[in-house]
C-alpha cells in the first residue's frame, strides 16, 4: 500500500492560480517544486490507491509538465484498459475531470461493436448503460458517421448508436477533497 489518497490540498489552486494565463519561465520555475508536492503527487496518491483496489487499473500514466502553458495548468494522467479504452483524469482550476474513452478503434472493433449494438439483447444491454451514464450527468460524444453503415437499416432502434466510431464519457468535478 502506498501514500493515501486525501484529496488536492487548497494550496494546489492558489499554485496553479499563480500559472495561469502565459507565466514567464522564471514564474513556472519558481513554481515547479509546490506543483510537483501539491498537484502532481496528488494525483499520483490517487492512482496508486486505485490501482491498490483493483489490478485493472494499474496501467497508467502521470503526466509531467512541459514547456507549454497549459501542461503547467492542467495536471493529466490515463488508465490504460485495454486496446485504445481508457480512463483519463485531469485536475485543474476547473475542478477534475473524468472521462471514460474509447478512442480509434481498429476496423474489426468497429464492426464487432455496430454488430453487438444491432443485436437485440446486448444492443438494449448497451443502450441502457448509455442512457444511466447519461442520466448522471456524463457528456456522451465520440466520432459519428452522417449515414448508417452499409447492411444497417436506417430505421432500426439503435442506428444513432451504430453512427458511432468511438465512445467518450465526460463529466467535471468542481470539488477537488476527498470529502465533496
Amino acid at each position: 500500500m502506498r501514500g493515501q489518497f486525501t484529496g488536492w490540498p487548497e494550496q494546489a489552486m492558489d499554485v496553479l492560480w499563480q500559472l495561469q494565463g502565459e507565466p514567464t519561465h522564471a514564474t513556472r520555475e519558481r513554481y515547479r517544486a509546490d506543483r510537483e508536492r501539491l498537484v502532481r503527487q496528488p494525483m499520483i496518491a490517487l492512482l496508486n490507491e486505485v490501482a491498490d483496489t483493483d489490478p485493472r487499473y494499474e496501467d497508467f500514466s502521470v503526466w509531467h509538465y512541459r514547456t507549454g502553458s497549459w501542461w503547467w495548468q492542467h495536471q493529466g494522467a490515463v488508465i490504460r484498459l485495454g486496446r485504445k479504452i481508457e480512463i483519463s483524469l485531469r485536475f485543474s482550476l476547473d475542478g477534475l475531470r473524468i472521462q471514460g474513452a474509447w478512442w480509434y478503434p481498429d476496423p474489426g472493433q468497429v464492426d464487432m461493436f455496430r454488430k453487438a449494438v444491432a443485436s437485440e439483447g446486448s444492443g438494449r444491454e448497451l443502450s441502457a448503460i448509455v442512457e444511466d451514464v447519461r442520466k448522471k450527468g456524463y457528456d456522451i460524444s465520440g466520432d459519428v458517421m452522417k449515414r448508417p453503415p452499409r447492411g444497417y437499416p436506417t430505421d432500426h432502434s439503435r442506428t444513432r448508436t451504430c453512427l458511432r466510431c468511438g465512445h467518450s464519457a465526460c463529466r467535471m468535478r468542481v470539488s477537488w477533497t476527498v470529502d465533496s
